[in-house]
């Protein structure tokens, strides 16, 4: 067992950093408050919109802290259905679908902080909470966005507020309550290209007349994968290899196609119970929801093919040639379908292609949710190829229980339950080629319990806002898995052939206690401070069965001893803290400073290849230093929002390139130093964070709306602490691109009698960014712009709606990641230019 202690840093740059930019922010704010229009018309005024980010309701405009809140009718007109598609209007926000062979699984970045790594071991960097639970995994987290009230994305560390896992920032997702003024419901249809048929439907509705309310929400999607599967063999016969019959050809049909890769097939559910008496202080909300999705793998193509291993390095315009165990063929770049390193005689001349090879889940797999013992879970000889399934399943339920009960008139108590459980599928066909080079199937299966109690008061006449309480969090995850990557003979001295069967066990415990305080010094000025203490407890338990499941498998050539039956331990207790202060220079116009603390639990390497790298890892800390302003102009028909910030990173969680041991030096070949066979996470440097954001909202006009946002952020990296580090100081951590910007503008026509056409555009950058510390251009992501349009007509009544809309309407062809190792470069499109029509009835 391992404890790690906290960190505490020098401030003086952060105070030098709030002192000039509180400066700057109040002068300016000022002339703006001072020259404000007495009113605005009433069609013109931005609504207010309420949050509960600091645990009680309150105006977003008054809260010292950087927020985007999305309202549910605002993802309707921007016409965002998943969790990921939001960050395009959220300044210095990335959330994106992870690379294919991480299954369902989103890398989730705010200001920088985040998380890709999907294993159960590894803590996701930004929390996700669904009605305000924790939702403990990178997997299955790229939510539907079902029927929701609001979406509130807080950015910075909230450790005090959010909690545990909250670094960079926090996102909430909130349920549209019955019973609340909306009695009635719709059904909605959904018709576009690539096959897309969508069908959702709710319905709001009394069980007691002013006590028991209830609501319901269905959805079914279903949408064509743009990336389509070829066989090699069938549409290229004259290769020598084909003819030989070394690739062989297992289809018949005139297209040559066999699969499709990021298709979309789920529906999902969701029931919420609201007992609310008229004459009581209580309230009670219960929610249930289930989904299924059998969606296939997502889309993945190869982009070049390096070919050779020698080198060390990924070289695509290399042509020297590597024979793949299994089938003797060279893998090379006649399996390249697209670009600069396709063969120029290649049939095949389309980014949308791949040739790589999948089983099909739904004959040859177990039926999802049901956990058999490995060696009958997954199919394949133990001596021979193993192909992936073509899946990127989910099978995922959750129930909620919250009460709020009013003590007093000052003081109130809530209680927050939930439990969550998930199974997954996911395979990968890594290589994208026809040759049996790197195939992998995941399974999750994940539950989770968590209790949260909270006080809040109000006291000194109402000046002096309380919340105090506590929550108990606790998790089991299996993650089994088939690995083939029969890397001996083409690799470096001391590669292993890969083949076998992962069955590994990670159990996690979490208690904490926190306080938070705001103080109304004065009408003008408020003094804000909290405090939460988390206890943290790993285990996690290793399985490495051979591929027939008998017997433990063995990688190195001398292990000392197999893997199997040993559980590293983690243990740590981590304080964080939050001091702010606003002042509001007029009725609609306030500046604000805060220092807050966040971290990312330690925990497990969960990828070692000898039992020498198993060993705890510490957590990730930051201190943030912020300065912002709020304020609303000419009456409310402007809204301007801005923030700047400075973070000291500690203790970046990462994987060297040779493992060391705990005095800090390279292990032996021997002990698992092989070069390239590290699976172990170590802190391996601090870093400097810096940046800004802003947001604005405007209503010049009756109908008119315009909203925009631009951010930055620089991450810059120390000093690494190992010889064998990838980690380069001044360099910039993979994935986090700079500048990021958005806008967009809707416009409601009124037509008479006839009813209301809203015409919609929105456009926005995503920057680009370096796939490994090297930042080798061949792993480089470009940045892209897209832009999304929707037309809608609503009925003067508001019983119909018909909506047309385009996405990625100049059908731009970009990347959403790439990956590159010393044999190939593979990369995930983006989906092309999509259009769909929706019709709504209202009743």
């Amino acid at each position: 067992m391992v404890r790690f202690g906290g960190h505490i840093v020098s401030r003086s740059v952060g105070r030098a950093l709030l002192s000039a930019s509180s400066l700057a922010a109040t002068s300016v704010l000022t002339s703006m408050a001072s020259a404000q229009e007495a009113a605005g018309s009433g069609d013109t005024v931005l609504a207010e919109v309420v949050v509960t980010a600091q645990m009680r309701e309150q105006n977003v405009q008054d809260i010292p802290l950087s927020i985007t809140a999305v309202t549910g009718d605002m993802l309707e007109a921007r016409s965002q259905t998943n969790l990921k598609e939001i960050s395009a209007q959220a300044p210095n926000v990335l959330l994106q679908q992870n690379p294919a062979g991480s299954g369902n699984s989103m890398r989730a970045f705010i200001r920088g902080v985040g998380q890709s790594d999907h294993s159960p071991s590894v803590e996701p960097g930004v929390g996700i909470y669904v009605d305000d639970i924790y939702f403990g995994t990178v997997t299955a987290s790229a939510f539907d966005l079902l029927d929701l009230e609001r979406v509130e994305i807080l950015r910075g560390p909230q450790g005090t507020l959010s909690g545990m896992n909250s670094q960079g920032g926090s996102i909430k997702l909130y349920s549209r309550k019955p019973g609340t003024g909306r009695e009635g419901g719709h059904i909605e249809a959904t018709l576009g290209n690539y096959g897309r048929r969508d069908l959702k439907a709710s319905a709001d509705f009394t069980v007691i007349p002013d006590k028991v309310f209830a609501r319901v929400t269905g959805v079914a999607r279903n949408r064509d994968g743009h990336v389509t599967l070829y066989n090699y063999a069938c549409v290229n016969p004259d290769d020598p290899d084909v003819i030989s019959g070394a690739i062989p050809s297992l289809i018949r049909s005139g297209d040559c196609k066999s699969g499709e890769l990021g298709n979309q097939q789920m529906y999902a559910v969701r029931g919420t119970l609201r007992i609310a008496p008229a004459d009581s202080r209580l309230e009670i909300n219960l929610i249930g929801d289930y989904t299924k999705d059998t969606s296939s793998t997502q889309a993945s193509v190869l982009i070049a093919s390096a070919e050779s291993a020698s080198k060390g390095t990924a070289n695509p315009q290399d042509r020297s040639a590597i024979s793949v165990p299994y089938q003797g063929v060279a893998y090379d770049d006649r399996f390249v379908t697209y670009g600069q390193y396709r063969r120029p005689d290649a049939r095949l001349n389309d980014p949308y292609a791949s040739y790589a090879n999948f089983y099909d889940p739904g004959v040859t797999y177990r039926a999802i949710g049901l956990a058999p013992p490995p060696a009958q879970a997954v199919p394949g000889p133990s001596n021979g190829p193993y192909i992936a399934a073509n899946a990127s399943q989910v099978e995922a339920w959750g129930i909620s229980a919250t009460i709020d009960y009013e003590l007093s008139d000052n003081f109130a108590l809530k209680s927050i339950t939930g439990y969550r459980s998930y199974d997954t599928m996911s395979g990968m066909d890594n290589d994208n080629s026809p040759v049996v080079f790197i195939q992998s199937t995941d399974w999750f299966g994940h539950e989770q319990f968590s209790q949260e109690i909270r006080v809040t008061g109000n006291l000194v006449d109402d000046t002096v806002h309380l919340t105090v309480g506590g929550i108990y969090f606790e998790a089991s995850t299996r993650p089994l898995s088939r690995i083939h990557t029969p890397f001996s003979g083409f690799g470096p001295p001391g590669f292993p052939t890969f083949s076998f069967l992962n069955d590994d066990t990670a159990d996690m415990e979490v208690t904490a206690g926190f306080a938070n305080v705001a103080w109304d010094v004065t009408d003008a000025l408020t003094l804000e401070g909290g405090i939460r203490v988390t206890d943290e407890q790993k285990d996690y338990t290793f399985g490495r069965l051979n591929p027939d499941g008998a017997g433990d498998y063995l990688p190195l050539s001398n292990p000392g001893n197999p893997l199997t039956g040993w559980t590293g331990t983690y243990s740590d207790t981590v304080t964080d803290y939050r001091a702010a202060v606003s002042y509001k220079l007029a009725a609609d116009a306030m500046i604000y400073a805060q220092f807050a603390t966040g971290h990312k639990a330690g925990g497990i390497s969960p990828r070692p290849y000898s039992y020498h790298q198993i060993r705890p890892f510490g957590p990730e800390t930051l201190d943030s230093y912020e300065a912002g302003f709020k304020v609303d102009l000419l009456g409310r028909a402007i809204r301007l929002n801005g923030s700047v910030f400075h973070m000291d990173y500690q203790d970046y969680q990462g994987i060297p390139q040779v493992c060391v041991g705990v005095d800090g030096q390279p292990l032996p070949e021997d002990a698992g130093g092989v070069p390239g066979l590290c699976g172990q996470y170590l802190n391996l440097a601090d870093a400097k964070v810096k940046g800004f954001e802003l947001e604005t909202l405007i209503r010049p006009v009756v109908g008119l709306s315009i909203d925009g946002a631009v951010s930055y952020v620089d991450f810059e990296f120390g000093a690494p602490r190992y010889a064998t580090n990838d980690v380069r100081e001044g360099s910039s951590r993979p994935g986090i691109g700079k500048w990021k910007w958005s806008v967009g503008a809707q416009y409601e026509l009124e037509l008479g009698h006839i009813g209301t056409l809203t015409p919609r555009i929105d456009v926005a950058r995503t920057p680009g960014y370096c796939g490994n510390f090297a930042c080798d251009p061949n792993a480089t992501v470009d940045s892209y712009v897209l832009t999304n349009a929707r037309l809608t007509f609503d009925t003067l009544d508001g019983d119909w709606s018909v909506s047309l809309e385009a996405t990625n309407l100049t059908d731009k062809l970009y990347y959403v990641n790439k990956f590159l190792n010393q044999w190939y470069v593979s990369g995930q499109p983006g989906r092309p230019r999509e259009y769909a029509l929706s019709v709504r009835r209202r009743f």
